[in-house]
Parts: C-alpha cells; sequence; structure tokens
C-alpha cells in the first residue's frame, strides 16, 4: 500500500478496521482454488474407477462446502466490507471539509475553486477506489495470497510444473508491471488537473450563464471548457493505452505458459506424475497461479490510476 493512503487511514483512524477486512477476506480464492482442485481430481478417480454411484454423493458434499464458502464471503463483503467502506467515505469527507475550515483565506486561495470542489469530491472517491474498489487494493491483497499458497502448494506436488510457471510468468510480470504501466499515474495526475481546470470553467457557465452572454464571453468560456475537456480525454487514453498493453502482456503470458503445459504434459506421465487425475489437481493450481498474477498486474495498473486523486486528497489533510 502507498505511504500516502497508509497516511490517510491513519488521519481517519480506520486502520484497523481495513486490516481487519483484510484478514477475514484474504483466504477465500485461495480455499476455492482447493475445493475446485480436490473436486476435480476426485470426480476423474471415481470416473476411472467407474464408480459412477458416488459421483453425486461427492458432488453434494464438494457443493456444500462452496455454498458455505461463497456465503462467508458475501457476509464479509456485503455486511463488514459495506459498513467498513461507508464509515471511511464519510471520516475522509469530515476530515478534508474540517481541514479546509481550518486554512486561511490566503491558503484558500492558492488553488482554484475548481481544484478545491474536485478534491473533495472525486479524489475522495477514487481513493474509496484505491482501497476497496474492483481491482485495487484488497483484491491485489487476496490475488497475493493465493498466489503464494498455491505456488507453495505447487512446490509440494510437482515442481518442474512450478518452475515452468514461474519461468513464463516472472518476465511477463514484471514488463507489464514494471516498465508498461509505469507512466500511468503521470497520464492520471494530468488528467485530474485538467479536471479541476475543467471545473473552473464549467462553474461559470451553470452560475453566471447571464453574464457570460451579456459580455459576450460564451465562445471563450467554451473554448476554454473543451479545450481542458480534451486534455482529460487525451490523457486519460494515454494511460487506457497503457493499461490495454498490460493486459495484451499478460493474456500473452497466459497462453505460452498453457501450449507450454501441453508440450510437457505428455512427457512428464508415467515420470514424474501418477496419473491423469493428478495432472488435473496440478494444472488447478497453477492455474491459480496464472490468475492471481494477471489480477495482480490488473490492480497495479488500477491503483497507479487511482494513486493521483490520494495523493491530492493527503495534500489538503
Amino acid at each position: 500500500m502507498n505511504r500516502k493512503v497508509r497516511k490517510i487511514l491513519k488521519e481517519t483512524g480506520m486502520t484497523k478496521d481495513f486490516i481487519l477486512v483484510m484478514v477475514l477476506r484474504a483466504p477465500f480464492d485461495f480455499i476455492n482454488a482447493v475445493l475446485s482442485a480436490n473436486m476435480l481430481e476426485s470426480f476423474i478417480r471415481l470416473i476411472e474407477k467407474k464408480n459412477e454411484g458416488n459421483l453425486l454423493p461427492t458432488f453434494g458434499i464438494f457443493m456444500l462446502y462452496t455454498v458455505m464458502l461463497f456465503g462467508y464471503n458475501m457476509f464479509v463483503w456485503a455486511f463488514v466490507t459495506m459498513k467498513i467502506n461507508i464509515r471511511f467515505i464519510k471520516k475522509l469527507r469530515m476530515r478534508v471539509y474540517k481541514s479546509l475550515l481550518s486554512r486561511t483565506e490566503q491558503e484558500m486561495e492558492e488553488l482554484s475553486a475548481g481544484d478545491w470542489i474536485s478534491r473533495l469530491n472525486s479524489d475522495i472517491d477514487k481513493t474509496d477506489l484505491y482501497l476497496v474498489g474492483p481491482l485495487n487494493f484488497m483484491h491485489l491483497l487476496i490475488a497475493s495470497v493465493n498466489m503464494t499458497l498455491s505456488a507453495a502448494v505447487l512446490f509440494m506436488l510437482n515442481r518442474t510444473m512450478l518452475a515452468v510457471a514461474l519461468i513464463m510468468t516472472l518476465p511477463f510480470f514484471f514488463l507489464s508491471s514494471v516498465v508498461v504501466i509505469r507512466k500511468v499515474p503521470v497520464f492520471k495526475k494530468k488528467s485530474r488537473e485538467h479536471y479541476a481546470k475543467y471545473t473552473n470553467w464549467m462553474e461559470p457557465i451553470v452560475n453566471a450563464s447571464e453574464s457570460i452572454r451579456i459580455f459576450e464571453g460564451e465562445e471563450l468560456v467554451k473554448a476554454k471548457a473543451e479545450k481542458e475537456s480534451l486534455e482529460i480525454m487525451k490523457n486519460n487514453m494515454k494511460a487506457h493505452r497503457r493499461t490495454a498493453l498490460a493486459a495484451g502482456v499478460n493474456t500473452f503470458s497466459g497462453m505460452t505458459g498453457y501450449l507450454l503445459l501441453l508440450f510437457l504434459g505428455n512427457s512428464m506421465m508415467g515420470r514424474e506424475l501418477e496419473d491423469f487425475a493428478r495432472l488435473m489437481k496440478i494444472t488447478q493450481y497453477r492455474g491459480e497461479m496464472m490468475k492471481s498474477v494477471m489480477m495482480t498486474n490488473n490492480c497495479i495498473g488500477r491503483m497507479k490510476g487511482n494513486l493521483p486523486a490520494a495523493e491530492r486528497v493527503e495534500e489538503v489533510l
């Protein structure tokens, strides 16, 4: 987690609450992976032994565990996380508002009205997205736990498969999360700055339209608003292109890994693997590693996009 975001959590007194949510939520993906891997192995073994009569009872057992797991996850997200999230937004808005009230007139004039408005509204929303929104810090933590534990299980089951997964994952992960999306925060920060300027020009259009018409300033104000709007779009598109390229790198990594897995799987049968059921179980954990790596890359990209807004909020605090 970024240092400035940690400072925001400390300022709002919500650090322990978010730690609680992360502890409750972190193991879900890995437990679900264990259930899926063992269910697949059990079904294949029952079919190989021509024991079709036990398929339905086995399915019922795994279904019960799955329902319990997803029920627990729904409770954590829908009740615990949502309650803490609402309290965090409320406290952060109040904290920023009090900080604004405590400033002198000279300090307030250092930034434009549009800049203050964007920090008090959309920047706070994006700070919240950094922590618990789709593909952000919370999902990054979940993916990291799943990737680490899946790698540990794969190490115990088949080290060759783990080595193949790491060889196909680490270079692409570095290329995607470090090289490709490195400038995303720069583009997003520029976008936030132009958004504040855009707000400055839109405010008189809404509140002083009559005065603008009297002084024949419609074309000037519209041109300025259009210019800032285009700058917002331009910087957002640069960030989106970087994010899309990173997603393409992740997809290429996953496809190449599966092709290599197919190439090696046949040669490993009977030598490093007992049977097909074992191969499928190992493949499940390898798939969880790849899924978690892609999730991590996506989360890093999205977090970098929301980080400039969090930094702007922290400056107010």
